[in-house]
């Protein structure tokens, strides 16, 4: 009865006196004049973002910088590589609104705190707020002082951000105005007119109004209203009674709800998105319908045959409008509205917008029907969803490479950034010709390093420390083939503190570089030179994309990377897939052309060889994608399993043999060096492990050469470790007489642990790391070419093999001899073994206390206990205890990179404390170089027609903030006037190029702004042909710029008069609004 009651623990005869008996006459490889008093852990860096975390976005495209909210409640900031300043918020709502503002302010707005203004100078926050009421929208200017918010009683608040302070001026309910009878309606979206800040575009639920700020009277009222006998009326009251239909008191019209509105790049027009899926295009001098269609019909608001009610309503979620280089040619891009294809985001390509003046209605609505350059679809590859939450997109942000922060960024857009609701982003190319490609592979494009783990989301993570010389030949053999001038960051805005001054670990060793090795989704895997905790260069990247290579079966997530082994040494890359497939990779340049598409299955790849049911395809000849733009890891085999079986374990060693680990307990042997070949397929590891009970297979693999027993030599040593008890299997690699090579069963040694070997502890009694150690010197004793060279020579290597589990850490004497054993009872999430100062090499092993503990080798005898930084261990607390942790990496110079959550690590040194205090400077973000351009402008004969009425910087600044605006008291103020442009008059339109990334070196000539060139074919001009229209359009435009010097003639002479016009106006105006 009293069974149940007995202690797990190990036998305490099994102590370190035990262990000091055993170790006798083993040659001490550890220090003895190391004082624990003198070790020190510091936390340098931490990379990443939580999984599925994201709120909002907002990009800067003059400063180059990305900042997105999570819902830890924090902001973070990113520019080039590692550039990264994270603010931190004690509030209980996330950030949901942010936004640049003059190049040195960031916006941000929380629904439950109210507003913060950060100062991206001094990365601090310069003000908070709270807001006048509930607040439903929110719109700002990037070269203006203003942050207009919509509250939901209808009426506008004006926050001035340069001064941190709310402004007395009030714009109140305007549809209360025009439809008196109507509910009450909040302010659902705002947006100032392109080329005019006297007008805003303000959006209610019935209605969207254009509002002149400078005279305080409503220009256009747009309401989009449709009777019974229209095309889209019975869907529009579907969905306005909530898809219950009405028997008595059935409407005879109906005012489908809005959702947002948004202006043309010209202002001429603009779009009204509503409930219904209805996209309404409006002229907006006479309030006249244009166009109303959704995304797949047109002409809904004219009579004819009803929509069909879908069974399934997917909603518009929201539309941007962009433009070319070129603001008059456009694209609105839709995201929603396609029941069939949920994943996907629309493009209705527009081409260039006709010339307003010489246009008809009917043209116009023509125009907007049938785009003139198509319609097309990106494919978005949604990440593996685990939550019954279906995933949509619900915000587009444009990403710029011209330095243009206007037309609501969306002048001339590379990218788009998607955010879902479930809180991921996606990056898709937005190409001028072909619409987009959707990929997530951005090929060579480099993303900010945290904003790549989760961008494919990260899958698996792994330090090495890898030779220098190793690691800048494939630098140099990179860069030899184009690869840096191809290669291109995403955004190149603010500047890194270096970390040169951060004291050295306790084991560093120059000579060596620690290499970064995730792997995502989507096939994405990249190598990331992270010495000293961060990217240091562009160069110091390779991504490799396999996804246009592999075949997905049908369905993109079997494309998840969940392993990554990689030979620097020998430049072979393993890579297991979630399939259960393993792509095999040699570094190299490929010279063919591109490969075969990914939806074509591996029915004509050749097979290079196989053993069992085990094969290698040759998939060199379906190559394609970025791995075609310079030297890189390509995949040229594929090793399948008939049937597949899931993988638990891959190793790639430096001497050309790659070892595959099955959770079936299977266990395949490649010679991918020599071969590629399979050497072993072993059925199941348990034909060597008679007394083991349960699902038993392979959970650790190493390659040694080390002297075996008393050979007198050395072999090459395969160890694989296995759950179930934590058992140890020996094999031989030796050559056969046909210079190939075979593997030979040697030795085993089981039951390692003292966990139970039922089913439940099963995984928990794994052996988790096999590390091999030169008994004399101290040094690794993994199979590298320097050791595999001499092996004809009779070297003698001999060695010491450390076996951990999470209770269990043994030093071993191949076969089976054990020297000495220790039990942690805190469980042992990662072990290593450290250099100390050069003077000897210790066992560090991080625990689950947030300890980590040093121990002598071979005895395992306690040195020191260090404790993780308070900070830090409340930070990955919720790691350690759940076992995400064992994924950390611990290095031998003593630099730990401890995993926080899937997608987080934080990078922390051992070292010797120090009376200096390392610096804890952050990186620069604002750059006072980086001029706004000026803002567009209309065009003479808008001005001419009052379309538009001229309103400078000043008179708004007058007719919001009033006379008695407070004076500037930060030093911000200076700094955002000066790269504003009202500072930088000399800067005319166009010039919105001020800088290009710094891989750009095209020569534009002495003109900042050339005019777009339109080339005609040979029978341009001729009728049947687009060749007459643009004769004419180009006639009116002829006449347009007549206008515009007549009208700057003229405007010398009545200048001072319309001056003072305009002083009596805005006096008014003023009085008027602030009820003087």
């Amino acid at each position: 009865m009293f069974n149940k009651l007995k202690s797990r623990k190990a036998p305490l005869s099994l102590d370190s006196v035990s262990n000091a008996i055993k170790t006798r006459g083993s040659k001490s490889l550890s220090p003895e004049e190391i004082n624990p008093k003198h070790i020190d852990l510091k936390v340098i860096n931490q990379l990443g973002i939580p999984q599925n975390s994201i709120v909002a976005v907002a990009y800067d495209p003059v400063q180059s910088l990305l900042a997105v909210s999570t819902t830890s409640n924090d902001v973070r900031v990113y520019g080039q590589l590692n550039v990264e300043v994270v603010f931190e918020f004690n509030i209980k709502n996330p950030i949901t609104f942010l936004r640049f503002v003059k190049g040195v302010y960031l916006v941000c707005a929380s629904p439950g705190t109210g507003l913060s203004i950060l100062s991206l100078h001094s990365k601090k926050v310069l003000g908070t707020g709270s807001f006048p009421g509930t607040v439903t929208a929110m719109e700002s200017d990037p070269s203006l002082d203003w942050l207009i918010m919509g509250l939901s009683n209808g009426s506008l608040m004006f926050y001035d951000v340069d001064r941190i302070n709310l402004t007395p001026f009030r714009i109140d309910n305007l549809q209360k105005k025009i439809m008196p009878k109507e509910k009450m309606s909040p302010v659902l979206s705002i947006e100032w007119h392109p080329r005019d800040i006297g007008t805003l575009l303000i959006a209610y639920q019935q209605s969207a109004i254009v509002y002149s700020l400078a005279s305080g009277e409503i220009k256009s009222i747009l309401v989009y209203q449709l009777s019974k006998d229209h095309r889209g009326f019975q869907l529009a009251s579907h969905i306005a009674n909530g898809g219950k239909k009405k028997i008595f008191g059935a409407s005879k019209e109906v005012i489908p709800k809005l959702k947002e509105a948004h202006f043309h790049p010209n202002g001429l027009h603009a779009v009204t998105v509503h409930e219904d899926n209805s996209i309404v295009f409006w002229d907006l001098a006479s309030g006249t319908i244009l166009e109303a269609r959704n995304v797949f019909d047109v002409n809904i608001h004219q009579p004819g045959t009803p929509l069909e009610i879908p069974e399934v309503f997917q909603p518009i979620e929201t539309v941007q409008w962009v433009c070319g280089e070129d603001p008059e040619n456009t694209k609105l891009i839709i995201t929603g509205g396609d029941p069939n294809s949920k994943n996907a985001i629309h493009v209705l390509d527009f081409g260039y917008t006709l010339k307003y003046s010489i246009t008809s209605y009917e043209k116009q609505a023509e125009f907007y029907a049938q785009p003139q350059s198509g319609q097309r679809i990106i494919p978005v590859t949604f990440y593996l969803n685990k939550t019954e939450v279906e995933e949509v997109i619900t915000k587009i942000l444009p990403i710029t490479e011209n330095g243009s922060p206007y037309f609501h960024g969306g002048h001339d857009p590379s990218f788009l950034l998607l955010v879902s609701n479930l809180g991921r982003i996606y990056f898709v190319s937005f190409a001028e010709h072909a619409g987009g490609q959707g990929s997530s592979d951005l090929g060579t494009v480099i993303l900010p390093t945290s904003i790549s783990f989760i961008h494919p989301p990260l899958c698996s993570f792994d330090v090495e420390q890898v030779r220098r010389i190793d690691w800048y030949s494939i630098m140099s053999s990179r860069a030899s083939t184009g690869a840096t001038s191809k290669t291109k960051e995403m955004f190149f805005g603010g500047a890194s503190v270096g970390l040169n001054n951060v004291s050295k670990p306790i084991g560093y060793d120059d000579s060596f570089r620690n290499i970064l090795i995730t792997g995502h989704e989507s096939g994405l895997v990249r190598f990331l030179d992270v010495t000293k905790g961060e990217q240091h260069e562009v160069e110091g990247i390779v991504q490799i994309g396999l996804r246009e290579t592999l075949f997905d079966y049908g369905n993109p997530k079997s494309l998840r990377v969940i392993f990554v082994s990689c030979s620097f040494e020998n430049r072979e890359l393993l890579v297991a897939l979630a399939t259960g497939e393993v792509v095999v990779c040699k570094f190299g340049k490929n010279n063919r052309n591109a490969g075969l598409s990914s939806t074509k299955d591996y029915s004509d790849c050749g097979v290079q060889h196989a053993n069992k049911n085990a094969k290698l395809l040759d998939i060199s000849g379906r190559i394609s994608g970025s791995l075609n733009a310079s030297s890189t890891f390509l995949p040229t085999s594929l090793l399948q399993i008939e049937p597949p079986e899931p993988i638990s374990v891959i190793k790639m060693s430096n001497i050309g043999f790659g070892a595959v680990g099955y959770k079936s307990g299977r266990l395949v042997v490649c010679d991918i060096t020599r071969g590629p070949a399979v050497i072993l397929n072993l059925d199941n590891i348990k034909e060597h492990l008679v007394s083991v009970q349960g699902n038993c297979y392979p959970t650790s693999i190493e390659f040694s050469i080390q002297e075996y027993g008393n050979d007198g030599y050395s072999s090459i040593v395969l160890l694989v470790g296995t759950n179930c008890g934590g058992n140890l299997v020996m094999f031989k690699i030796t050559p056969m007489g046909n210079g190939g090579f075979e593997v030979v069963f040697v030795d085993k040694t089981a039951h390692l642990n003292y966990r139970t070997t039922d089913a439940s502890g099963a995984e928990g009694s794994c052996i988790s790391q096999l590390i091999p150690l030169n008994s004399v010197t101290g040094e690794s004793a993994v199979a590298d070419m320097s050791a595999f060279n001499k092996l004809s020579q009779g070297i003698v290597i001999p060695a010491y093999v450390i076996a951990t589990s999470d209770r269990d850490i043994r030093v071993l004497k191949l076969p089976k001899q054990k020297l000495s054993h220790k039990v942690v009872e805190d469980s042992c999430l990662k072990c290593s073994v450290v250099n100390y100062r050069n003077k000897g090499v210790v066992l560090a092993i991080l625990v689950k206390s947030g300890f980590v503990k040093l121990c002598s080798l071979p005895s395992l005898s306690d040195i020191a206990n260090v404790k993780l930084p308070k900070e830090v261990y409340s930070q990955v607390k919720g790691s350690l205890e759940s076992g995400m942790a064992t994924q950390s990496d611990l290095l031998r110079s003593g630099e730990l990179f401890v995993r926080c959550s899937k997608t987080e690590s934080v990078y922390i040194t051992t070292n010797e404390k120090t009376r200096h205090k390392d610096e804890t400077n952050t990186d620069r973000l604002f750059n006072e170089n980086a001029i706004i351009p000026p803002r567009p402008t209309a065009s003479t004969l808008s001005w001419a027609k009052g379309q538009i009425s001229y309103v400078s910087v000043d008179d708004l600044a007058l007719l919001v903030a009033g006379p008695n605006r407070k004076s500037p008291k930060n030093a911000e103020s200076q700094l955002a006037y000066n790269i504003s442009p009202e500072a930088n008059a000399q800067n005319n339109y166009g010039g919105y190029n001020p800088q290009k990334g710094r891989d750009t070196n095209k020569d534009k000539g002495s003109s900042p702004y050339d005019q777009p060139v339109r080339r005609g074919t040979n029978n341009s001009g001729g009728l049947g042909s687009q060749g007459f229209m643009r004769s004419l359009q180009n006639s009116i435009q002829t006449v347009e710029e007549t206008f515009n010097d007549y009208a700057n003639q003229a405007s010398q002479t009545f200048t001072e008069g319309l001056e003072d016009q305009k002083k009596s106006m805005y006096s008014a105006a003023v009085k008027s609004k602030f009820g003087f």
